[in-house]
This record gives structure tokens, C-alpha cells and sequence, in this order.
């Protein structure tokens, strides 16, 4: 299974940062930015697979999404409904050359799309990391036996 690349998208930081740690998982890399913009400054250093992006009155409007090149908006994009934008429209989104525009209500949703889109078979099993320094059989025994 290959590593995937998500962008998060939010003007607000607290809102990014609990995103990005309720997407994570381990074959899963979360980059957050403020603007759409950010994201493809430097596009020949990251791969992008998934965008997932938050509208905001004023900082982050839907029409900052029609101003970035063609060849960005066939990658996947989520786009996290909030009270700033109850709603949106996602026939105009596509008709702008968006490929795969999704819309979702809550963190919830956006990881249930996020994990259908990048990852349709399901998430690998975790993997067990052995502790760094090995615990000697006598240790190990009197751990398991202590007195209550």
C-alpha cells in the first residue's frame, strides 16, 4: 500500500490542526495551509492525492477555487460545509473543471469520504512496534505476577 497525501485547507488554525489529527492515520500524510493558493506554490515537492477544503466568508471563498490551474483541479476535492457556507454547489464546481468534487457536513463525513476515495479497501492493520529497549525475562515476570 502506497503513503497518500492529504491537504487540509482552513484560514482558522484550530479547526485545521483538529482536522489533521482526525484524519491521521499512518499510511495518510496531512499538510494544512490557509489558503488554496499555499498549496501549490511548490508543487514539484509534494504530491497531492485528496484536498479538503473549508469555504470561509471573506478569507477562503469558493470562488478562491476557480483562480487555480487546470491540471490542480482534477485531484479530489472535499469541501466541509460550515456556517459560513451551509451549502454549495457542487454542478457549478464541476462545471469549472473540478473532476471529483465531494461535499460533506462534518469531520465524519469527510473521513468516510477521505477513506473511500484514497483507500477503498480498507485500512492496512496497525503495526506493532517492539518496545526500544527489551524488557529481560526476569523484569518481564515480576511484572506479570505482582502482588495485589
Amino acid at each position: 500500500m502506497s503513503y497518500k497525501t492529504i491537504f487540509i485547507v482552513d484560514p482558522i488554525r484550530g479547526e485545521r490542526i483538529q482536522m489533521a489529527k482526525f484524519l491521521s492515520e499512518e499510511i495518510i500524510t496531512v499538510f494544512t495551509f490557509l489558503s488554496i493558493h499555499d498549496c501549490f506554490k511548490k508543487p514539484d515537492l509534494i504530491h497531492c492525492d485528496l484536498i479538503v477544503f473549508v469555504p470561509r466568508t471573506e478569507k477562503n471563498e469558493i470562488k478562491h477555487l476557480f483562480n487555480i490551474k487546470k491540471k490542480y483541479r482534477q485531484i479530489p476535492i472535499i469541501i466541509l460545509l460550515n456556517n459560513d457556507f451551509p451549502d454549495v454547489n457542487l454542478v457549478e464546481i464541476s462545471e469549472n473543471g473540478f473532476a471529483y468534487p465531494h461535499k460533506a457536513i462534518n469531520n465524519e463525513k469527510v473521513r468516510e469520504i477521505m477513506l473511500g476515495l484514497l483507500i477503498p479497501e480498507g485500512l492496512p492493520s496497525r503495526t506493532e512496534i517492539p518496545h526500544p529497549v527489551p524488557i529481560s525475562d526476569e523484569v518481564q515476570a515480576a511484572l506479570t505476577t505482582r502482588p495485589e
